[in-house]
């Protein structure tokens, strides 16, 4: 690690260590997708008005119509085209969950540097595509609610966003890959707090994200921290800054955990394909 990549690590570290939560700043194209996530917060909002609220950003608008028509939600194949009538279908969680989508889009387009935009791919990837099997997973296993165990596994991501959307202050750090993943493994836990709170977002979220650190052993899954791990772990996408962090095992992902029957699990996900890939390509669009 040369002096000046070190420097550019400590600099970051700094940065996030003394920030608050007033200091803590997105773009500004990420405002309607807060003011989303702030009403539906609000329990006695009516999904009339939520719907009004969604209206004001079309690509928001495209996500929930595409998501409340796939195979997922709608089983019976009877399209819907009117946004308050998407709204209705796919209900607050899952409206909730899409603005999130599109705030973590926003942040991944945001990279200025082509390393950064290649890592910041990747882990959007990785995130769309353990969001849809933890629906999955939670909808078919669990009595869990699945609207929330997927909102919450796209949550799990936003501190690494977040932080590669402050690499560009730091571009000394793209010069050794390796160190900028050990540096934002090293931060991620502590910018998903700073951002969750910033965010106003319940306090359950960061409690099923501290959970899904481990797996109970449980086998239908016990938790939502549980159906997280086994959709991380199981996740077709490979985490970029697990690779490329050489403290990490290399067989992180997919390796073998006590009480997780992976070839059952991977029956379950292969009859459920469709489903998957609908989630997908509605979260991706």
């Amino acid at each position: 690690m040369s002096q000046t990549t070190h420097q550019a690590a400590e600099a970051l570290r700094r940065e996030l260590t003394t920030a608050t939560i007033g200091d803590l700043s997105f773009p500004t194209s990420l405002d309607a997708s807060r003011r989303v996530l702030k009403a539906v917060e609000n329990p006695d909002i009516a999904l009339s008005a939520l719907a009004k609220i969604v209206v004001a950003e079309p690509l928001l608008s495209a996500k929930v119509i595409r998501l409340a028509n796939s195979v997922a939600l709608n089983p019976a194949n009877k399209p819907v085209r009117d946004l308050r009538q998407a709204v209705l279908r796919i209900g607050t969680d899952l409206t909730k969950a899409l603005a999130m989508v599109l705030m973590m889009d926003q942040l991944r387009q945001s990279q200025r540097h082509s390393a950064c935009r290649d890592l910041a791919n990747r882990l959007w990837e990785r995130s769309v595509h353990g969001a849809a099997l933890a629906y999955v997973l939670a909808r078919k296993l669990t009595i869990l609610n699945a609207d929330e165990v997927m909102f919450s596994a796209l949550v799990g991501d936003l501190g690494r966003f977040y932080l590669l959307s402050r690499i560009a202050d730091y571009p000394a750090l793209l010069d050794d890959l390796a160190v900028l993943a050990q540096t934002i493994n090293d931060l991620t836990s502590q910018a998903t707090s700073i951002v969750l709170e910033k965010l106003k977002l319940p306090e359950s979220v960061a409690a099923m994200l501290l959970a899904s650190r481990r797996y109970s052993g449980a086998m239908p899954p016990a938790t939502a921290g549980d159906v997280l791990y086994i959709a991380a772990t199981l996740s077709p996408r490979r985490d970029p800054f697990a690779e490329l962090d050489s403290r990490r095992l290399a067989a992180a992902d997919g390796a073998e955990v006590p009480g997780l029957d992976p070839a059952t699990l991977a029956d379950l996900i292969a009859e459920s394909g469709e489903e998957i890939y609908s989630i997908v390509v509605a979260l991706e669009s």
